[in-house]
């Protein structure tokens, strides 16, 4: 799926490279992610101001891999009465989530099961 990430003019230089933004966006540096659908909307509803902000459009499955989803099914696994649960809901229910993951576990698992695989670390002069 293709994403429009939209970043201040101020604080970041245009051409800034895709890894770098995509970094940025994932530690909520002031990098905002929209589907094309909700880019438009947020223009056409003046929700962001296209004078202010550099605006690029990536492909996500080019370097990202996917590792985890939530579904509504999940909710009723754990117990939830999901019959009032609204698609904002869910979309707010997975942000929090990837916020937590984030913030609690990605980096270091990211580091023990790379290791654990065997992808080696850049030497220090690289």
């Amino acid at each position: 799926m293709i994403y429009m990430y939209v970043y201040p003019i101020e604080g970041f230089d245009r051409n800034i490279a895709d890894d770098s933004l995509l970094k940025a966006y994932l530690n909520r540096e002031g990098v905002e992610q929209y589907t094309l659908e909700e880019f438009t909307e947020a223009l056409n509803d003046d929700v962001i101001n296209p004078f202010a902000l550099w605006v690029r459009a990536i492909d996500d499955k080019k370097d990202f891999y996917p590792i985890s989803s939530v579904h509504i099914d999940d909710l009723k696994h754990s117990g939830f009465d999901v019959s009032t649960v609204t698609e904002d809901d869910m979309k707010m229910l997975a942000d929090k989530l990837s916020d937590d993951y984030c913030e609690q576990l990605f980096w270091g698992s990211l580091e023990i099961i790379a290791d654990a695989i065997g992808i080696p670390k850049q030497n220090a002069s690289d």
